[in-house]
């Protein structure tokens, strides 16, 4: 599995020999990052590619001083779980 930014649509993919498995969407306003969906095809789920799509993001946020707002439900669940993670939280 590998994850690719697509950096013109604000989105995070998951790609499994070039199909894609999973999405991440993002928006960008005034240095913040609003995570709005996070999805993994049913086939790959319980296999934490949601997460590594969030972790992604976050690192993205990091490296970009920026700060995230988790709109989906799925990214508060992260959040939640990698409390290390929460200095960048808007």
């Amino acid at each position: 599995m590998e994850l690719t930014h697509v950096a013109d649509s604000g989105r995070w993919l998951a790609l499994n020999d070039e199909v894609q498995i999973g999405e991440l969407i993002y928006q960008v306003e005034d240095n913040v990052m609003t995570i709005s969906h996070a999805e993994v095809e049913p086939f790959y789920r319980g296999n934490k590619i949601a997460e590594e799509l969030v972790l992604a993001a976050i690192q993205q946020a990091r490296e970009n001083a920026w700060k995230v707002v988790p709109a989906c439900s799925f990214a508060k669940i992260v959040f939640e779980r990698y409390p290390g993670e929460q200095d960048v939280l808007a």
